[in-house]
């Protein structure tokens, strides 16, 4: 029985057959990223607003979602899943599939004062269940007092309050809100004691701000200016870290004698985890070329908004310090869901 030795040509054949399904198979593979990257998107692309149609959140979706369309060639339809403070709509969209037709047009009450508020915490993570794309736009909160309140600056109010300790009271929209966390900030890094008066609502608050049945409260733009205007409201500091083109002349607390201090509404797009890198890219890029259209400007202006886009990764960054600055404040301040 005779047994054949294998020869070079034995073996060579199938290599060459394997590196050219290999071969073949790659250029498949990059023909299919290609098209994808070109093709993106196909079809409509859902913004989940988590909140009710009418405020900040939705007007800047709109906006924002109107122009990506224009520029993809898509719809980007705006779809109001409100409830629970935000979570139903930003959970359904960390539910969603990550093919980057469902997207989040996040905030921060959802994503880092909810996350971290003790008991009761909603069933998505933040920093794992979503893919950061950028902030959009910030709301800086006006720090205002009623013009009994003897005090035209910071440095005045400081010592106003902690002349009268535990005397003096700050107005919210309610526990757990932007406006109260605001205020609970302002206390723990200026050492005050100051006493929380929660109302149902913003417009409740300045109503009675304005009646002097509260001394001091941290408020919106859109809420402060016609009475700082007409002097029912003082306006005595700002809560972002640079001034704000609508009130150029007050300035932030982090200059005026609280170093540190940021305390803003945010509005950023998100989408699903594990949407793949192009998709995101694509609509990075939309998103930021948005901020030049004039209706975008328009309705950022209004509501007192200052643009902040960035990076993805700035973005991540970002939630990762918010998350752990509100997380510190809420302990802090023994505060606990109603």
């Amino acid at each position: 029985m005779s047994i054949k030795s294998n020869t070079y040509e034995d073996f060579r054949c199938p290599l060459l057959l394997s590196a050219a399904i290999a071969a073949l198979i790659a250029a498949a593979l990059l023909q299919s990223i290609s098209a994808h990257a070109q093709t993106y998107p196909r079809r409509p692309v859902t913004i989940v607003v988590p909140f009710p149609p009418g405020a900040a959140t939705d007007s800047f979706a709109r906006a924002a979602g109107k122009r990506m369309g224009e520029l993809l060639g898509q719809p980007f339809i705006i779809d109001n899943r409100s409830g629970a403070s935000g979570r139903i709509g930003t959970d359904f969209v960390a539910r969603a599939a990550p093919d980057g037709y469902t997207l989040l047009w996040g905030s921060s009450g959802p994503l880092v004062i909810s996350p971290v508020w003790g008991e009761g915490k909603p069933p998505y993570d933040t920093l794992r269940d979503f893919a950061p794309v950028s902030v959009f736009a910030k709301i800086p909160f006006i720090l205002v007092v009623h013009p009994s309140v003897p005090a035209t600056n910071l440095k005045q109010l400081l010592t106003v309050v902690k002349s009268r300790p535990g005397k003096l009271t700050y107005a919210s929209s309610g526990v757990g809100g932007t406006s109260h966390l605001a205020g609970e900030l302002f206390k723990s890094m200026a050492k005050l004691d100051i006493l929380h008066v929660p109302y149902k609502g913003t417009s409740i608050f300045a109503t009675e701000l304005i009646a002097g049945q509260v001394d001091i409260a941290f408020a919106g733009p859109t809420t402060t200016l016609p009475h700082l205007q007409t002097g029912r409201m003082r306006g005595i500091a700002i809560t972002s870290t640079t001034r704000s083109p609508l009130v150029p002349d007050i300035p932030t607390l982090h200059e005026s004698g609280v170093p540190g201090y940021e305390f803003t509404q945010w509005y950023a797009l998100l989408t699903p985890a594990r949407v793949p890198g192009d998709i995101l890219a694509t609509l990075h890029g939309a998103l930021l070329k948005s901020i030049d259209d004039a209706d975008v400007k328009k309705r950022v202006g209004v509501e007192g908004g200052v643009f902040a886009p960035g990076t993805p990764e700035q973005f991540a960054a970002f939630l990762k310090v918010e998350l752990d600055k509100n997380a510190k404040m809420i302990q802090a301040a023994g505060l606990k869901r109603e």
